[in-house]
């Protein structure tokens, strides 16, 4: 799951003020007060009858001279409005959330990886029996068995990402939480901006160990349940089924498991026609956007833009500004999934689930342009169909990757079973 959520309202007070910029720089700037509407409007007259895009050997019209003089102006206002909406409200309420969460960064370092972990904690209260001491209570069965939830984030986002659904889910507090923060993401970012050309982006398999050393270095109970959405999903399924000593039960939600992600969007990624959230241009955000929904190509949704249009312009301003050039593109390439067929001993390279014994909730939207929901009920198909395993495995009609057509995030969809499921301990 791509880190795009949005908390900030949709309305404005009053119009921007667009400011219309002629060619010849002797003349003053005009202001005009356009809403967007009337902007879309005016620029739909003023384009009408020409191509989207001019030739460098034709002659621009009028029309095209028009339409970038106003694009200019509404861009820059965008840019900088929605920007500074994002770095004052967004960390305001960021903090207010972790606050409410009890979530503490932490960080551990891991021997055999040579790497440092960044990773959120929220310690569990003791729940000490009557007649009992703290350190009678303590002891090494007790932290074997500590109630622990582990939650999973997607590509792009943060541990910190997670503090508002941990707030939703409202966990009991005798129960441990843990959200690790994967290579690539997160803090780990300004160490890939500290050493450029020598950094190393994660891999599958790197992600993998990393986390089953992470499970140690944190003293993971053996009674933990995990979550994990998109990327996060697949790194829980993988984990679960590396290291069944600690990992209990799952709630999977369109897991990233390399065979399921939407074989239209690695062509697309493969042949630059689609950035996904490698972000070039604020198009690149709009068609993104609509993909997390049901599709760039679904007209019939009823909210055909998730978010704002007002906010693509400051998302991809704030894309650029917080990660090194090719960062993403590069951990994006570095994970997709090849045409290579199944190789013996490679679980990435499986074309059918390989833990069917494991106890999961797996959720899927049955319109995820991201990871295709008929791909990843072909990779479950023969687990599902044993009545004797368990494995539970539920759609969501009407539903893309992040929200529903009719602009409900996902979170908010499957809080409930997910609270319900995770809550079912040893």
């Amino acid at each position: 799951m791509v880190s795009l959520e949005v908390n900030i309202s949709s309305e404005v007070s009053s119009s921007p003020q667009v400011t219309a910029l002629h060619s010849t720089p002797h003349v003053s700037p005009t202001p005009l007060d356009l809403s967007p509407e009337e902007y879309d409007k005016m620029k739909d007259c003023l384009v009408k009858d020409n191509s989207e895009e001019t030739s460098s050997t034709t002659t621009p019209t009028m029309a095209t001279h028009a339409k970038n003089v106003i694009k200019i102006p509404k861009t820059q206002f965008e840019g900088v409005i929605g920007t500074a909406l994002f770095q004052t409200i967004g960390p305001i309420v960021q903090k207010q959330q972790m606050k409410k969460s009890k979530l503490i960064e932490k960080q551990v370092y891991l021997p055999k990886s040579k790497y440092t972990m960044h990773y959120l904690e929220r310690e569990a209260a003791l729940d000490i029996p009557k007649g009992k001491t703290m350190v009678s209570s303590i002891n090494t069965n007790y932290r074997d068995q500590q109630p622990t939830i582990i939650l999973f984030h997607g590509i792009g986002q943060k541990a910190v990402d997670f503090a508002a659904f941990v707030n939703k889910l409202d966990i009991p507090s005798n129960i441990r939480i843990l959200i690790p923060e994967q290579a690539g993401h997160g803090k780990d970012v300004d160490r890939a901006r500290e050493e450029g050309d020598e950094y190393e982006q994660p891999t599958h398999q790197s992600m993998l160990s990393t986390t089953s050393e992470w499970l140690d270095g944190v003293h993971a109970s053996n009674n933990c349940n995990a979550f994990g959405i998109s990327m996060g999903g697949g790194v829980a399924y993988f984990i679960h089924h590396h290291r069944p000593d600690k990992i209990k039960r799952a709630v999977l939600v369109s897991p990233a498991i390399p065979c399921c992600v939407d074989k239209k969007l690695i062509s697309g990624i493969q042949d630059s026609s689609n950035n996904f959230f490698c972000f070039e241009s604020r198009q690149d955000v709009k068609l993104l956007m609509r993909d997390l929904s049901t599709g760039r190509d679904d007209d019939k949704r009823k909210k055909k833009d998730p978010i704002p249009k007002f906010f693509n312009e400051a998302v991809y301003r704030m894309h650029k500004k917080n990660s090194p050039e090719g960062h993403y593109r590069g951990l994006l390439m570095n994970i997709l999934p090849t045409e290579e067929g199944e190789e013996e001993g490679n679980v990435f390279t499986a074309k059918t689930d390989i833990h069917a014994e494991a106890t999961r909730l797996i959720i899927w939207p049955e319109k995820d342009k991201i990871i295709n929901c008929e791909q990843g009920k072909a990779f479950f198909k023969e687990t599902t169909a044993n009545e004797e395993n368990k494995t539970e495995f539920e759609t969501i009609p009407d539903c893309g990757h992040v929200w529903h057509a009719d602009g409900r995030i996902i979170t908010d969809l499957i809080q409930a079973r997910t609270r319900e499921y995770l809550l079912e301990f040893k």
